[in-house]
């Protein structure tokens, strides 16, 4: 009989996990049982987490270590809540329940800043407008109709700050991996269980504290699932303003008006001008540093687009495209001003033998090397372009022919690893066009290799004395 095969780890995680759960909500109240299976219940999690990140290392391993630090507070802080409400065990619990918020936080803003690039500012803008969104929604409809102590306005604020986090990691690019799901499960049981708590009764056993065991199952299944080694890679990318996260701002920044509708409506507009105030002007001003941060990027990718379309990739100088507009441009000029305009096309001699001989490596670094030399060796104005191949085209403004091929003839001392090129130079006359002007700067190139190699012609001489041995 072939064998059986067993369940993954994480999938007896889940399995386990719902048996305890059922398991605790059957339980009968009362008794020292609730906060001794919860606390059981939190500790295996606990377990779970450290041996997963000692098992798979991943990349940032000290934010699961703070995260289960926050889950071991807060923990702590149930099960002395679950066990009693007598002082001083109250404000002790109420004490931990504090000290796992920043905690929680910080594991969070870990997670998000794992799967961005670590100079990305937007998801910082991005939190500052939901959470002032949250904070004046919370301040119109609870805080501000009724008087809280400080320690449920800090238990809000934390809260507050838990759910920004969350959506940012929901809305945040990056691998959608199962341990990714299983871990927004958890969050999402969480702030379920949070609520409940909040908006009803309370007891031990109910659907509130039965959403939290489910959630420490998840967050077990996540960590021992292998791909939670993806959840802390960044992104290789700038990460792109993708539509939930475009969905969750559009709902931030919507709130503060429909605050100030809802308050005109309800004649309270005067109650609470001051914070609808105050968060609108922040608002604007974040919203504006996340526009700025757009329209920089878009700059600068233009500018990287811009040099990857008109510069080659192996040189470094210009190519086809931008000699052909820079060509047509210095004609037209040229036609205006009647300024001298020279055409000069180079080619390596015996490059396919360099290459053979040395390997493309090698002739790769030959190309380089000439065109970075050749481009130091040629005035500002002028132009060199890789126009295919081997071959190069210079673009010279303002010069006699004569002039022209002093300069071009230059560039053979200039050319490195001993190598030497040809080259056909011929002026424009006012009527050819830019590819005539080129095919004749080719035939006398070719005319140059023909006889000796090594050797720049023009359209003004029909022989021009080499300048080294071919190689």
């Amino acid at each position: 009989m072939p064998k059986r095969r067993t369940p993954p780890a994480w999938q007896l995680c889940l399995a386990l996990g719902a048996v305890l759960a059922a398991g605790y909500a059957m339980l009968p109240d009362g008794g020292w049982w609730h906060p001794v299976a919860y606390g059981l219940d939190g500790l295996i999690c606990i377990a779970v987490v450290l041996a997963a990140v000692r098992r798979y290392r991943p990349d940032q391993p000290s934010t699961w270590y703070v995260f289960v630090a926050g889950i071991g507070v807060w923990l702590a802080g149930t099960v002395i809540e679950r066990a009693t409400t007598a002082a001083p065990w109250s404000h002790v619990s109420s004490l931990l329940f504090l000290a796992g918020y920043p905690l929680l936080c910080h594991a969070l803003i870990g997670l998000i800043r794992g799967r961005v690039r670590y100079h990305d500012r937007t998801a910082g803008i991005d939190a500052g407008i939901v959470a002032t969104s949250l904070a004046l929604l919370f301040w119109t409809l609870i805080a501000g109709q009724v008087t809280l102590p400080w320690l449920q306005l800090l238990f809000a604020a934390g809260d507050i700050a838990l759910f920004v986090l969350i959506s940012l990691l929901v809305t945040t690019p990056g691998a959608r991996t199962a341990s990714y799901l299983m871990m927004l499960a958890a969050l999402a049981l969480t702030v379920f269980s949070d609520v409940m708590i909040m908006t009803m009764p309370f007891r031990p056993g109910a659907p509130a504290d039965v959403a939290q065991l489910l959630s420490y199952a998840f967050v077990g299944a996540a960590v021992l699932h292998p791909s939670m080694r993806q959840l802390t890679v960044p992104l290789t990318q700038p990460p792109a303003f993708v539509r939930p996260r475009l969905a969750l701002l559009t709902v931030a920044i919507l709130l503060a008006p429909a605050v100030s509708l809802y308050q005109g409506a309800t004649g309270r507009i005067a109650q609470n001008w001051l914070p609808v105030g105050v968060s609108s002007i922040i608002l604007f001003l974040l919203v504006t540093a996340r526009m700025a941060g757009l329209v920089m990027r878009v700059e600068h990718q233009a500018r990287r687009l811009s040099v990857l379309v008109n510069q080659d990739p192996l040189t470094g100088v210009a190519n086809r495209r931008r000699w052909d507009d820079r060509l047509a441009e210095a004609m037209s000029r040229a036609a205006r001003t009647g300024e001298p305009l020279v055409v000069a096309l180079l080619d390596l001699d015996h490059f396919k033998r360099f290459n053979d001989t040395h390997g493309h490596q090698a002739g790769d670094e030959l190309l380089s090397g000439a065109a970075a030399a050749w481009s130091a060796g040629l005035r500002d104005d002028d132009l060199l372009a890789r126009y295919g191949g081997e071959e190069f085209c210079v673009l010279l403004t303002g010069r006699t022919t004569a002039e022209a091929a002093r300069a071009v003839e230059h560039l053979q001392a200039l050319t490195p690893r001993g190598q030497t090129f040809s080259a056909g130079l011929t002026r424009w006359d006012g009527h050819r066009t830019a590819r005539e002007l080129l095919e004749e700067a080719d035939r006398l190139l070719y005319e140059g290799k023909r006889s000796g190699r090594a050797r720049v012609i023009t359209d003004e001489t029909a022989d021009a004395a080499p300048r080294a041995t071919a190689a």
